[in-house]
């Protein structure tokens, strides 16, 4: 039986260098990606207007991606005929996972209330504070705000106090990233990378499916648990997040992209025929 690898990863300070966006880096990795026919799928806090412009970036046009953390997967319309409660939104099929936007904001909203504090995220943040945040101007700017499924909230401990408090009593959980904390449904990851999965091996039942995960922070290891391969990227200060523990976990030897690409191509040479 042929093994047919799967591909999933985090963006920020995974793919793409933490300050720069950049990713000059991982493109020899990303060339036999394409070569070789292996799915890359997008795995990121990023929004679904953002992650399809990576998408056409990378060339990924054809193949799912996962949007802010789990929250919701989108593929082509008809890619898999197993998974449940399909939908469909601009011509990609959406699985959502959990609870939108104006849920959430109005949770936060109701909390802020409570305890007379004001919790800043993407539900009440200026445009231009996010931009001091994120580094990103203009139609970046614009597609990183068309939030639906959950909302960052900047870092801050009080608020972070609160939301761990608070977040149970509205099924609502909180996973940390590189730039903020994200409030959503008690999704993640690693369940995304499940279903995934699960569509792939109906899709292709005469192969073993096998996959690769990357991510640097918190809210990524969720999907590394949950991969065949899991590698941890060097974050942008050359530490490494310690705060979860992964059986087997691969370091990458480098720090963002560079670390991606040559862990990558190091697995994809010791994983297996993908045919």
């Amino acid at each position: 039986m042929h093994t047919k690898l799967i591909v999933f990863t985090d963006l920020d300070g995974t793919l793409l260098d933490h300050h720069t966006y950049a990713f000059d880096a991982a493109l020899p990795a990303l060339k036999v990606l394409r070569e070789r026919d292996i799915p890359l799928i997008l795995v990121s806090s990023k929004t679904r207007l953002e992650l399809l412009d990576y998408q056409k970036l990378f060339n990924l046009t054809n193949l799912p991606f996962v949007v802010e953390n789990g929250a919701a997967i989108f593929t082509p319309l008809n890619y898999f005929d197993s998974l449940p409660d399909p939908v469909q939104i601009n011509h990609l099929t959406c699985y959502c996972l959990g609870k939108r936007f104006a849920e959430i904001k109005q949770v936060l909203n109701l909390i802020s209330k409570k305890y007379d504090y004001s919790i800043k995220g993407y539900h009440n943040a200026t445009p231009e504070e996010i931009s001091v945040k994120t580094g990103l101007k203009g139609e970046s700017l614009i597609r990183s705000l068309s939030r639906e499924f959950s909302i960052p909230i900047f870092y801050d401990q009080h608020a972070d106090e609160i939301l761990q408090k608070e977040s149970e009593t509205y099924n609502l959980q909180i996973l940390y990233g590189g730039r903020f904390m994200h409030l959503l449904s008690k999704t993640d990851k690693g369940m995304a990378l499940k279903l995934i999965m699960r569509g792939y091996q109906k899709k292709m039942p005469s192969k073993l499916i096998k996959s690769i995960a990357l991510g640097d922070s918190l809210n990524d290891f969720a999907m590394l648990e949950q991969a065949d391969y899991s590698i941890l990227v060097k974050k942008h200060d050359g530490s490494f997040e310690s705060r979860a523990r992964i059986e087997n976990i691969i370091y990458s030897p480098d720090i963002g992209p560079k670390g991606w690409n040559q862990s990558l191509l190091k697995i994809i040479n010791l994983g297996g025929e993908n045919e």
